[in-house]
């Protein structure tokens, strides 16, 4: 699974990484009852602590996105509803909080932001 992560972004790489799977899911990218990589493999491969990648799959869960059954992993979840406003707000909403951090960070006011 391919991840794009960004370590001077400004945005913590655990939001980096649960806003892609977010993305993948509302796409429908990733299938109802698939199983996500395990904590260990996922933090291997994107050499990023395991720690990081349980707090990214705890907001999934939170959030609805994911499940977790004990002794099998963490599985996306059939409680989102694709394809309506609420879901294309949720997809544009880390481009527009990304693209709010780095004019920030190029110092720009609040009227040239928007």
């Amino acid at each position: 699974m391919f991840f794009s992560l960004n370590h001077n972004s400004g945005l913590p790489i655990y939001r980096q990484i649960f806003n892609q799977f977010r993305q993948r899911i509302l796409v429908g990218e990733l299938s109802v009852d698939q199983q996500l990589p395990s904590v260990r493999e996922l933090s291997e491969s994107l050499k990023v602590t395991p720690i990081t990648v349980a707090k990214a799959y705890q907001m999934l869960e939170v959030e609805g996105f994911v499940e977790t059954r004990r002794g099998l992993g963490t599985f996306v979840s059939s409680s989102q509803v694709k394809n309506s406003n609420t879901v294309k707000k949720k997809l544009i909403s880390p481009a527009i909080e990304q693209l709010v951090i780095e004019a920030r960070s190029l110092e720009l006011n609040e009227a040239e932001i928007q």
